[in-house]
């Protein structure tokens, strides 16, 4: 039981702590502002402007990676991509960036506008995904998976590049690539079996030398081997750090962007709209970026 002294001397802790919250409101919030990453660490590589973006990221989930490092660990080098996931919502009158789409409605004006990694897509949700390589040149590719809700996978599904797309699977600093394509879309239909097909794993690899022979490559999507699969992850699979670009979701597509993802002559600078999301890697110089996003349901 408490003295009349200790309930005191209590109460007064409680009033102090209490006091001390109300004028420190923020206190978390400026905790977090310290951790902001400037966007120029990412986008460093990207042709100079006259202006540079003032856009910060924030970690997405704590890690050992240090996004501020000024250089890698002693042997290792930073492998940097960028992956915005755009959704489709109806257009409005002030949209600045439209899309026509012909579906079994008609023609109907759509508009992309971004969303955070991890945001849940309801059956029928369109989307498209824009990747940049941040930090080196080399060749995409981009793997798909079925995820289900026992943690296992489908077989691994090559969406990128194609026949149709195969010369422009060369990426740089400023080079945006569009998934499926700059004009194409993914539908979400989550697919009937028995297992509870809950998401995709989207695998990105950018490597120094072309994986697969160019002409191999089908009409569309090609299944790959999943023992290949395995063997990239075994040897190029590292730990993965992500941030978020802050108050970033929701914002619609530019007419930069727009037209970076049309035509491969027109590159972002340090000036233009950065990536929603960048994921910074550390590995061995010689090896290839790969590293997986996950696309979730909902149900």
């Amino acid at each position: 039981m408490l003295t009349n002294d200790a309930f005191r001397k209590l109460l007064v802790a409680i009033v102090v702590g209490l006091s001390f919250s109300a004028a420190h409101p923020a206190a978390a919030q400026d905790e977090d502002n310290s951790k902001a990453i400037k966007a120029e660490v990412f986008i460093k590589d990207r042709k100079a402007a006259a202006r540079k973006t003032t856009v910060r990221y924030r970690p997405a989930a704590k890690t050992s990676i240090d996004a501020a490092a000024a250089v890698p660990p002693p042997g290792m080098a930073f492998a940097q991509m960028g992956v915005t996931f755009w959704r489709f919502r109806r257009s409005t009158a002030a949209d600045k960036t439209k899309e026509l789409v012909d579906d079994e409605e008609g023609e109907v004006e759509w508009t992309l506008e971004r969303i955070e990694e991890g945001t849940p897509l309801a059956p029928g949700q369109r989307v498209r995904l824009s990747i940049e390589s941040l930090s080196r040149a080399g060749y995409l590719y981009v793997i798909d998976r079925e995820q289900y809700a026992d943690g296992s996978l489908g077989e691994p599904v090559l969406i990128f590049p194609t026949q149709k797309t195969r010369d422009a699977n060369y990426v740089k600093p400023g080079r945006l690539i569009y998934i499926p394509s700059a004009t194409g879309k993914f539908r979400i239909k989550p697919s009937e079996g028995p297992k509870a097909h809950v998401g995709e794993l989207v695998t990105i690899i950018v490597a120094s030398e072309p994986l697969i022979d160019p002409e191999k490559l089908g009409a569309r999507s090609i299944k790959l081997p999943r023992q290949q699969i395995e063997s990239w992850e075994k040897q190029w699979g590292v730990s993965t750090a992500r941030y978020e670009m802050a108050d970033g979701a929701g914002a619609i597509m530019t007419e930069k962007e727009q037209a970076a993802g049309a035509n491969a002559a027109t590159e972002l600078t340090q000036e233009d709209p950065v990536p929603q999301t960048v994921y910074r890697l550390t590995i061995k110089p010689e090896n290839a970026i790969l590293f997986s996003v996950p696309m979730k349901f909902r149900r």
